[in-house]
């Protein structure tokens, strides 16, 4: 398979195909993932992003504004309030993560003012703008606060329970490479400091749109669960998989199945990689037809009432 990538203006080549290769890793893929799936799953998060974006600028002229914003890609998630809630939660740790370094900095004394550039008229104070922030679209969009009924995070709960499965008999070696992997995002590099430069110059590489830094941390939030819902699916395929006729309960036997109820048998999964082949092609574009088939009614693909465009629709979402 060719592989696909993204030119600038530059003409500089922009891919994420190792971030990718690593989340699927952290996700419970084999450590070597395929290398025409991990493509293809680049492919999918990138004409993702792609069709975001262009619903999000609709959204953005709509209200007025010149640029698009975290609102206008938080409305798009507004029919999942599971995600709504992992960005809410995702907000609350960078706000931590951010007051503990601005703690750090403020120890370390510095030559420039805190103020500095700033020309003030006589008597009148300086007006900071407050920073819209993810919770403060997020709670504009909820109007029956579902997200804040949401006690827990669901998502969450399951991947670290399949995680901790995974990892229960790793040796040291494997366990450091996995943690690696489980890092892994669309930032520009790893840690919080590095920006968004390579996503907007992936997803945006002619400056079409206008996208604050704001918008292209949710973008950034959005990709990565796009790769972790495709990974999640094709457990989910694999299970599926394995029924045997007139047995209900055989695609529970070491299949890829996860259990909120019990936490001894939440994951049956082998420990460790041995046992976990690589995500093919195949399975990914089997995920893809079982998501975007059409809506069937009595007539199956002759319902009558089914439009010839199909709408629009998310993985993330």
């Amino acid at each position: 398979m060719v592989s696909y990538f993204a030119l600038d203006a530059t003409g500089e080549v922009t891919n994420f195909q190792k971030e990718i290769s690593n989340m699927m890793h952290g996700f419970g893929d084999n450590p070597n993932p395929n290398a025409a799936t991990v493509v293809l799953v680049e492919f999918i998060v990138h004409q993702q992003l792609k069709t975001m974006i262009q619903e999000a600028y609709q959204c953005s002229i709509l209200r007025g504004s010149k640029a698009i914003t975290n609102f206008d890609v938080i409305f798009q998630l507004r029919k999942n309030v599971l995600k709504l809630k992992r960005l809410h939660d995702y907000q609350i740790k960078l706000d931590m993560i951010e007051k503990r370094t601005s703690q750090l900095n403020i120890s370390t004394p510095t030559s420039e003012p805190i103020m500095s550039g700033i020309i003030l008229e006589e008597g009148k104070d300086p007006v900071v703008k407050k920073r819209r922030t993810h919770i403060d679209c997020i709670r504009e969009i909820d109007e029956w606060d579902e997200v804040s009924s949401l006690k827990y995070d669901a998502i969450d709960y399951l991947r670290k329970i399949r995680a901790a499965k995974i990892t229960e008999s790793m040796s040291f070696e494997k366990y450091e490479a996995y943690h690696k992997a489980r890092c892994a995002s669309f930032r520009s590099g790893y840690g919080l400091g590095k920006g968004f430069i390579k996503l907007e110059r992936w997803i945006n590489p002619t400056k079409e749109f206008k996208l604050t830094n704001a918008a292209l941390e949710v973008l950034c939030f959005v990709a990565y669960e796009t790769v972790a819902e495709i990974v999640e699916a094709v457990f989910l395929i694999r299970q599926d998989a394995k029924k045997k006729s007139g047995d209900p309960f055989s695609k529970f036997e070491g299949g890829y199945f996860c259990n909120p109820v019990s936490l001894n048998n939440a994951v049956y999964i082998k420990s460790g990689y041995e046992g976990v082949s690589a995500i093919t092609v195949a399975e990914v574009r089997e995920v893809l037809r079982r998501y975007f088939s059409p809506r069937t009614g009595m007539n199956g693909l002759f319902y009558r009432n089914m439009g010839m465009d199909l709408p629009i629709r998310f993985l993330s979402t």
